[in-house]
């Protein structure tokens, strides 16, 4: 989501750059432009026309002529609340609201309508197969941002969470979903979609015979028909999928494979399967026969209990936790865990023992943060709290 490449040109470059056409200027919402590119030759109004098809975060489906970069159309393919369209010269009417100081439920957020989940093009249908979604986030301008400030309540803001906004100090009005659109670029229209429990689906494949191919966050892997969208063919893959299917001849057999696992920044702490797996390459050939792999079951069971703590303690430990902890592991409890477990249900030794882990502790070599300097051994104390707390509050009563 905090993408670190911050370039928001598409360029086309040689030895010196040839041409460029900016698609979200003076970038506001984290709308990187780095989302998969499709080269293909379509007619327009009647012409033959050599474009880039581009689907951004920003919500726009974007065709630009590729010899000379001019801008020939962009249309929402999610609705969006930052920008009414776009002029015939390629710029955004903005929503004024979008850059105010007010809390603002920003449609798409910083995740993206579509992120780099990648999408395809069919030559023979004249459609593009896009994964898009919307993960709800409401933006607060920070009016006395300081980088890397470590402060309490500030969602991430212990983690180097630099955006320069307040994530979700007010609830997100809008709504999550996700899908799959069938998307017309000439047309610039939807032709059919797709819905799904959840944002953050696989990348698609599309084939000459007809075939669209997703997995997706609820754990299955489909085959859609590529025309209308019925669903073909579908298998269970155990956990959520988030990359692309590839297709191949082998000895005159065609196969199809895709590499399942969960993850991605929205996967860290949110799923939307109970089951999991390793990382997982499958493949299927007509008539294939083998079985699939053995399913493990999320531990959602086992609610955290039997860590001493103040009471007292929990308000401050609530605003630490925010700004620590929130971003990778959810609400303990309450949220199922992603790729990350939800600190509801780890062991109880865990938690007791929460600074060892912390300060310079054994996950800083899968991505945990160390948190030396940034918080205190006091203030783990105040999160220990938040987090026994927090489940003895959701825990059912007998």
């Amino acid at each position: 989501m905090q993408s670190l490449a911050r370039h928001r040109d598409l360029i086309a470059s040689h030895s010196s750059v040839a041409w460029h056409y900016q698609e979200t200027p003076g970038d506001h919402w984290d709308y990187t432009s780095t989302q998969p590119m499709i080269l293909a030759d379509i007619s327009i109004d009647g012409a033959p026309r050599k474009v880039i098809l581009h689907a951004p975060k920003n919500g726009f489906f974007f065709v630009i002529d590729r010899t000379n970069g001019k801008f020939i159309s962009a249309k929402n393919f999610v609705d969006v609340n930052w920008a009414t369209g776009y002029d015939a010269n390629g710029r955004p009417v903005e929503v004024p609201a979008a850059r105010g100081d007010a809390a603002y439920d920003s449609i798409p957020g910083p995740y993206g309508a579509h992120n780099w989940h990648p999408m395809s093009f069919n030559p023979q249908t004249g459609l593009v197969y896009l994964p898009a979604q919307n993960v709800p986030l409401n933006l607060i301008p920070e009016k006395k941002f300081k980088q890397n400030a470590a402060t309490p309540g500030k969602f991430g803001g212990a983690t180097g969470w630099n955006v320069g906004f307040v994530l979700n100090g007010e609830p997100p009005k809008s709504l999550p979903f996700g899908r799959l659109v069938a998307w017309d670029p000439v047309k610039q229209k939807e032709a059919w979609r797709v819905e799904y429990p959840s944002p953050w689906n696989g990348g698609t494949l599309t084939t000459a015979g007809n075939l669209v191919f997703q997995g997706t966050a609820d754990g299955r892997f489909v085959a859609y028909d590529a025309t209308t969208g019925k669903t073909l063919w579908e298998t269970p893959t155990g956990t959520g999928v988030v990359a692309a299917a590839s297709t191949y001849m082998l000895d005159g057999v065609q196969y199809v494979s895709i590499a399942v696992g969960w993850g991605g920044v929205y996967g860290m702490a949110q799923r939307a399967t109970e089951r999991q797996s390793p990382g997982t390459v499958y493949t299927f050939a007509l008539n294939g026969k083998a079985p699939l792999p053995e399913f493990v079951k999320y531990q959602t069971e086992g609610l955290l209990q039997g860590v001493k703590y103040d009471p007292k303690d929990v308000p401050e430990g609530t605003a630490l936790y925010v700004a620590a902890c929130a971003t990778c592991h959810g609400v303990p409890g309450v949220d199922k865990g992603g790729n990350v477990r939800n600190l509801g249900y780890v062991p109880a030794e865990e938690i007791a023992n929460l600074k060892n882990i912390v300060f310079k502790g054994p996950f800083r070599d899968k991505g945990m943060p160390d948190f030396t300097g940034k918080l205190t051994e006091a203030d783990v104390v105040k999160i220990q709290a938040f987090i026994q707390g927090t489940a003895d509050a959701i825990r059912p009563k007998k």
